[in-house]
């Protein structure tokens, strides 16, 4: 006879996902007791410590409580699929997660093919920058995430969407904006303003001190519109990768954008997967569209 349910198994994914009994519980609409109840007898079931206990921080899984934790994410998305009628359509919910300075360039547009295409795939959205999309790729809470490749990979698997070049944005009449191409040596010595979103700002001070420049930053920003318009307004020059359709920034002034010259490190645009897991049909469903969106980039 099995001697575990459904409902235990419930419980101890969704502490695994949040990181503590008290936000699982709280997430599911439940009591701590009962979650802390169904991860002790699964222990006791398995012989095997799941969690270690983080004085005043939570839980975080063992060795064997990630293994068990993916077993558990299988069965339970297989039952969810047993619990639905059966239908030719894709049905269910995807967790997809978004890099926040790739969002509002792509991700609308996605998301309504996905509803026109897919109408029975409900998208749940969460935007963060890498290392946080990262976590929670490795937790287990995205089945999915369009974002960069930093090299932060640990648990998670990549598929390369595109490449994306850097360049650079220039008050609308600045002397070197009569080019069409700049380098970096030209923006050396000119104010920065410097999108400062977690590896984002290092990845962007990497190509300077590459080249053997030191910039001199002006302004730092964790949003990429208000960068625009700090450019905009004159108030300095910036770089970026991700390109907006439009040259002129949300308070309604010119950008000049110009291609930067040079060998260059580019931005690895990717879908990360978790490791060691095939990708849903849901999943794959949503990587198509993305595909068909970059190739007519």
């Amino acid at each position: 006879m099995i001697h575990l349910s459904l409902r235990q198994i419930e419980y101890f994914a969704a502490a695994a996902r949040h990181g503590g009994a008290a936000r699982a519980a709280l997430a599911l609409g439940v009591s701590q007791p009962s979650v802390s109840k169904a991860i002790a007898e699964l222990e006791s079931l398995w012989g095997e410590q799941l969690f270690v206990r983080l004085h005043a921080k939570g839980l975080e899984l063992t060795a064997d409580g990630a293994t068990r934790f993916k077993q558990a994410r299988t069965l339970l998305r297989q039952a969810e699929s047993l619990a639905m009628p059966r239908s030719t359509a894709l049905e269910g919910q995807l967790r997809l997660g978004c890099l926040t300075t790739l969002g509002a360039r792509y991700l609308p547009e996605i998301l309504v093919r996905m509803r026109t295409e897919y109408p029975g795939i409900a998208v749940q959205v969460q935007e963060g920058d890498t290392e946080t999309l990262t976590r929670q790729l490795e937790r287990g809470a995205l089945d999915v995430a369009l974002m960069y490749d930093l090299g932060l990979a640990r648990s998670v698997r990549m598929e390369p969407i595109t490449e994306l070049r850097p360049y650079a944005l220039l008050p609308w009449g600045h002397t070197l904006a009569e080019r069409s191409t700049l380098h970096l040596r030209d923006l050396a010595n000119e104010p920065l303003i410097l999108i400062n979103l977690m590896h984002s700002k290092a990845y962007f001070l990497s190509l300077f001190h590459a080249a053997g420049l030191k910039p001199r930053i002006a302004f730092e920003s964790a949003s990429m519109e208000m960068v625009r318009n700090m450019v905009a307004n004159g108030l300095g020059v910036s770089l970026l990768t991700t390109r907006p359709a439009s040259n002129v920034s949300y308070d309604g002034k010119k950008i000049a954008c110009r291609a930067l010259g040079g060998k260059l490190q580019s931005q690895s645009v990717v879908l990360a997967y978790p490791a060691q897991e095939e990708a849903s049909e849901l999943s794959q469903s949503l990587a198509r569209i993305v595909r068909d969106r970059f190739l007519q980039t």
